[in-house]
C-alpha cells in the first residue's frame, strides 16, 4: 500500500540513483511535502501544484534541486551527507 501511495498517486519513483516525479495529484491539493533519505542524504521535498499560465500546457513538471533547474523529472541522488532541497512545480 506505501509502495502505491507513493508511486501512483505522489508520483515518486526510484531508478536505482534517481528519483522521478509524475504526480498525480487530486485538484484540491495545493502541495505535499516528503522528507525522503537515500543512504545517510536526507532530500526535502515540496511539490506544489500552479496554474498554468501564458499558454504553457497543463500537467507540466519543473524539479529545481538546490536551486538548480533540472533537464528532466529526476533527482540525482548522491550520499554526500548534506541536507538537499528538491522543489517540484506542476501546471495544472
Amino acid at each position: 500500500m506505501y509502495r502505491l501511495l507513493l508511486e501512483s498517486l505522489l508520483g515518486l519513483r526510484l531508478e536505482i540513483d534517481k528519483l522521478r516525479f509524475e504526480p498525480c495529484l487530486p485538484a484540491h491539493w495545493p502541495s505535499f511535502r516528503i522528507h525522503y533519505r537515500y543512504r545517510d542524504t536526507p532530500y526535502h521535498i515540496v511539490v506544489t501544484q500552479v496554474p498554468a499560465t501564458d499558454g504553457t500546457p497543463t500537467g507540466g513538471v519543473t524539479v529545481v534541486v538546490d536551486g538548480t533547474v533540472r533537464p528532466d523529472t529526476a533527482v540525482p541522488l548522491v550520499d554526500d551527507r548534506q541536507e538537499h532541497t528538491v522543489e517540484v512545480s506542476v501546471r495544472r
